[in-house]
């Protein structure tokens, strides 16, 4: 399944009838034809809401160039260097992961200090290479991080819903089919979509490894949610909170013991 997340650029150029406009298109319309969307914006004022932009972007490219430091002052570097840093943490405040690259002339670099570097995937120095060659160089990482998205469970309930396997099994919808024999079935199938129906499967399916001996994906799953929760080990449960609960005080309290 092909999910949205495009390649942001931001670029004060990217609409100008400049080179620095002209090499940014280039690159974008290099990007595009691998099937990558890419969005352009031209400021990056509202920090905030581009920060949030992580959460359904692939990659971020800044644009930054000499202009923005104007004469090179030290005021003027700083200045520059605070508005790119501020973006920067509010973006990694949020996504630690998504690659950040910056985009600019190979004399510019000079300007930018370690704390900054050690958050990007790169520079790229502005019509040192090719935009082709530049373009896939980015479309890797957005892909490498596309890749590592998806947890264990989850990758694997996606490539069975698109395996397009027969379902035998309950539910009794069949993977969605027998909602389509009926006018009110067609509304609810539309309503909800063919691959939430397609990925409505018991634990029999042994593509998706089982709850009940705890192998396959939901075994990987529950030692990755382990993993994240700091926990030596970690069972999914299928009824909620409360069966939960119940699980935690039938095996820690004996008959005649008061709970409080």
């Amino acid at each position: 399944m092909k999910f949205r997340f495009p390649v942001i650029v931001i670029d004060e150029d990217f609409r100008s009838e400049n080179i620095s406009g002209s090499g940014i298109r280039d690159l974008a319309e290099a990007i595009g034809s691998h099937g990558f969307e890419v969005i352009g914006y031209t400021s990056y004022v509202d920090l905030t809401a581009f920060a949030q932009q992580a959460s359904r972007a692939s990659c971020f490219i800044l644009s930054i160039d000499d202009e923005e430091f104007g004469s090179g002052s030290e005021q003027e570097v700083s200045t520059a260097l605070t508005e790119l840093r501020a973006f920067i943490k509010e973006v990694r405040k949020r996504n630690a992961d998504i690659p950040i690259f910056l985009y600019g002339e190979t004399r510019t670099s000079r300007h930018i200090p370690n704390d900054i570097l050690r958050e990007l995937h790169g520079f790229i120095h502005m019509f040192e290479d090719t935009p082709e060659f530049v373009a896939r160089h980015i479309i890797r990482e957005a892909r490498k991080y596309l890749d590592a998205l998806a947890p264990p469970f989850f990758t694997a309930l996606m490539d069975y819903a698109e395996d397009s396997s027969y379902s035998w099994h309950c539910p009794g919808h069949s993977g969605g089919v027998a909602c389509l024999k009926s006018p009110v079935g067609q509304m609810f199938h539309q309503f909800f979509g063919e691959n939430m129906l397609r990925a409505d499967v018991c634990n029999s399916v042994d593509e998706l490894g089982q709850l009940l001996d705890h192998t396959g994906p939901v075994a990987e799953s529950e030692a990755n949610a382990a993993r994240i929760f700091n926990a030596d080990h970690l069972f999914f449960v299928t009824n909620g909170t409360s069966t939960s609960n119940k699980m935690v005080w039938h095996s820690v309290v004996a008959p005649g013991d008061i709970v409080v």
